[in-house]
């Protein structure tokens, strides 16, 4: 499985705007339809007139040709997840809070560690994540969050139709600047495992019990083997499998120029889409909305299944915003396969 990976904004603090959307999205997609995905990405492209081999940016296709391109998107097996938070509402001091807090939850695990050496290496990293510029942690958290997503519903949800696209996992996520790692690459690197293991403290990514996972062995870990930080807290799961998220994420993961990688420009694509719908930029945002959702994975209780994230108090959404959230609720694809 291929997971691609762009992200759409700024991610500053302190906007004075409302609606100032910040989105980073992933496409999960067989690696078996790469040659579907980028006829999809040729046709777009010849049907706005431009050259192959360059770039195509949003503000370059019209809203049917955009629209034509989704529905193309929801005739393949691939999925779409995201994360959003309106800049508007990431004030500095609720951000330095909520580093804070991010930061205190890693030196609890100092006393996990036996060796001075590991405790030191901890107490470093959160110190680290506190100096963090705020824009950076913010897209940082909203990219970790993106996916702890992708493991908790993408496999569930493949697992059930396709579960042979569970043998690899590759991470393909775009590059800023090519030639020369910049903070935000060198942050992701340094502070993802990390924070994956606290995600997985608040809701621990779990197997379906009725599903075959033996494709994706390599990454999971059997029956009495699940770390001792997840069973002391989840004492139910001690006789459960569950995944090795850290070899998940980290066994093929890497930052890619999108000038060149087809499958980046889709995430591109994707993710400026949706930041423009969320900030209600089309002229019918219903029905590009309705294409959208069908491309994401349904989530449980009914809820959003795109991430919203606050760094604050959580605020209520307007009307417009709110609408297009129950459209991706009721047009995202069912979690549970029924043959």
């Amino acid at each position: 499985m291929e997971i691609l990976i762009d992200e759409a904004g700024s991610f500053a603090v302190n906007n004075a705007q409302k609606n100032s959307w910040c989105v980073v999205a992933a496409y999960a997609c067989p690696d078996t339809e790469k040659r579907k995905y980028r006829k999809i990405l040729s046709d777009l492209k010849r049907r706005e007139n431009i050259i192959y081999s360059e770039e195509i940016k949003l503000h370059q296709i019209s809203e049917s040709n955009y629209l034509f391109f989704l529905e193309q998107l929801n005739n393949l097996n691939g999925i779409l997840f995201c994360t959003a938070t309106d800049s508007h509402f990431n004030s500095e001091e609720f951000v330095l809070n909520h580093k804070k807090n991010q930061a205190l939850a890693i030196r609890k695990n100092i006393d996990a560690m036996t060796f001075e050496s590991g405790k030191e290496a901890v107490r470093y990293l959160a110190e680290q994540l506190e100096n963090l510029p705020s824009q950076l942690y913010i897209q940082l958290t909203c990219q970790i969050l993106l996916i702890y997503s992708v493991v908790d519903r993408g496999i569930s949800y493949l697992v059930q139709r396709t579960p042979h696209t569970l043998k690899n996992f590759r991470w393909r996520i775009d590059q800023k600047e090519p030639f020369k790692k910049i903070d935000f690459e060198d942050a992701f690197e340094k502070f993802c495992p990390t924070l994956l293991q606290s995600f997985t403290l608040k809701k621990p990514a779990s197997a379906l019990s009725w599903c075959d996972y033996r494709p994706m062995s390599a990454f999971m870990y059997k029956k009495g083997q699940l770390p001792t930080y997840l069973v002391d807290k989840f004492p139910h799961l001690k006789d459960e499998q569950g995944f090795d998220i850290q070899k998940i994420v980290s066994g093929d993961m890497k930052f890619i120029d999108s000038k060149s990688y087809h499958g980046i420009q889709i995430a591109d694509l994707l993710a400026s889409g949706l930041r423009k719908l969320l900030r209600q930029g089309f002229s019918d945002n219903t029905l590009i909305a309705t294409y959208l959702g069908k491309l994401m994975v349904q989530e449980a209780n009914k809820k959003p299944p795109i991430q919203l994230v606050a760094f604050g108090p959580e605020e209520k959404l307007d009307k417009n915003t709110a609408d297009i959230i129950k459209i991706f609720i009721k047009y995202s694809r069912p979690m549970i396969y029924k043959g």
